[in-house]
């Protein structure tokens, strides 16, 4: 009697191993990808405090040049998922950022609303204190980047 020498996988076999790998990613590949997206969402949270931080500590630098000082009123900075790098700083509210290190911002997440653009609102009082409000409208009211809300 000949003796079978069988060594690998059926075909069988192995078309069985591919199934249960394609039901696996189909289950997981979605919950994966919201992951990420949470976590993309999270970095522009923590990126936006930043900037409320350096804007903030900026207005209340009595060190700070007469002429490049915020003076009372509102600035506007508008994310994007395109980075803006400052080359030379437009405006006041440019040069806090720069100030304060930050040579470029942008979003990570395009999810902040319809656009994908998330326009900052910073108001400057009287007494140099800086309050600071996402100004775009959002697909919903649990989406608010300066607060630090998002799904």
């Amino acid at each position: 009697m000949k003796k079978m020498n069988n060594k690998g996988f059926s075909l069988v076999e192995l078309i069985v191993v591919i199934a249960i790998m394609a039901v696996l990613i189909g289950v997981l590949a979605p919950q994966f990808l919201k992951f990420v997206e949470r976590g993309r969402k999270s970095t522009d949270v923590q990126n936006v405090s930043s900037v409320i931080t350096a804007v903030q500590t900026y207005a209340a630098d009595p060190m700070v040049a007469t002429a490049d000082q915020l003076t009372t009123g509102s600035y506007t900075l508008t994310l994007s998922t395109t980075e803006h790098t400052i080359n030379t700083p437009a405006d006041n509210l440019e040069k806090a950022l720069v100030a304060a290190g930050i040579k470029s911002y942008g979003l990570k997440s395009s999810k902040w609303n319809a656009s994908g653009n998330v326009v900052i609102t910073f108001t400057v009082g009287a007494d140099g204190s800086v309050s600071a409000a996402q100004t775009t409208p959002t697909a919903t009211t649990t989406l608010d980047i300066v607060k630090g809300l998002y799904q």
